[in-house]
């Protein structure tokens, strides 16, 4: 059963390639999970405001411009990290897949029982785990495929709950899904499955359930540069 040999690869996986290395989804410890939580009172509203809205009905006063400060560094509210400009191409022969990561990303492949395993992460300050199994089977359905990345992460000693899948196209489709690692707190992922002919492909981004939102640019340009280039099938 194919369930039952991903298993297999992931655990392989975890033993040869993973351990010591940043690439399973949520490890980082001090996520705002395990934090406490902020008991701190809000500060009391400050009455001498003078753009402090009126409740008796009368208008606000009018915003002027201001001069923006030249001097200094300012800290935006956008927490979001910006795209990578320099990028480099990932492509897999023996395998026909390739897709795009960020200049300075780090992983490798492995070939356990004819499914080939690429673990990878994003360099700082993104730090995406990236995971892309690729296998033959011509029976295997978007679903099946699904099923297998949920598999394959259970078998890290993740609780996967996957969303539904929604088409890309004729090939591919994506779902979202979370995970919870009893000492390693919350992740969230983006999966996108491929299929075609024979030749099937899981690919499984993701954070921390906090870092996710930081890095959903940066993932979707990195999952929807995917392309298979596989044959006619054997």
């Amino acid at each position: 059963m194919k369930t039952r040999i991903i298993t297999t690869i992931a655990i392989a996986t975890f033993g040869t390639m993973i351990a010591g290395c940043s690439f399973s989804v949520g490890t980082n410890m001090d996520t705002a999970a395990n934090k406490p939580a902020n008991t701190a009172k809000p500060p009391a509203s400050n009455s001498n405001s003078g753009n402090t809205a009126k409740a008796d009905g009368k208008d606000k006063p009018k915003l002027t411009n201001e001069a923006k400060p030249t001097e200094g560094k300012a800290k935006t509210a956008n927490k979001s990290n910006p795209v990578p400009q320099d990028w480099i191409y990932v492509y897999d022969s023996a395998k026909g897949y390739g897709f795009s990561m960020p200049e300075g990303s780090e992983g490798q492949s492995e070939t356990i029982d004819g499914i080939d395993v690429f673990a990878a992460t994003t360099p700082a300050p993104s730090e995406i785990d990236v995971f892309v199994l690729a296998y033959k089977d011509k029976t295997r359905t978007k679903e099946d495929l699904l099923n297998d990345a949920v598999e394959f992460l259970t078998a890290l000693g993740q609780e996967v709950t996957p969303g539904d899948l929604k088409a890309e196209g004729g090939e591919y489709a994506v779902a979202d899904a979370t995970t919870v690692h009893p000492s390693r707190g919350k992740g969230k992922l983006r999966i996108l499955v491929g299929t075609d002919i024979t030749d099937n492909y899981v690919m499984i981004l993701g954070t921390e359930e906090g870092r996710f939102a930081a890095n959903e640019s940066i993932i979707d340009a990195i999952w929807g540069s995917f392309e298979m280039w596989s044959d006619s099938g054997e």
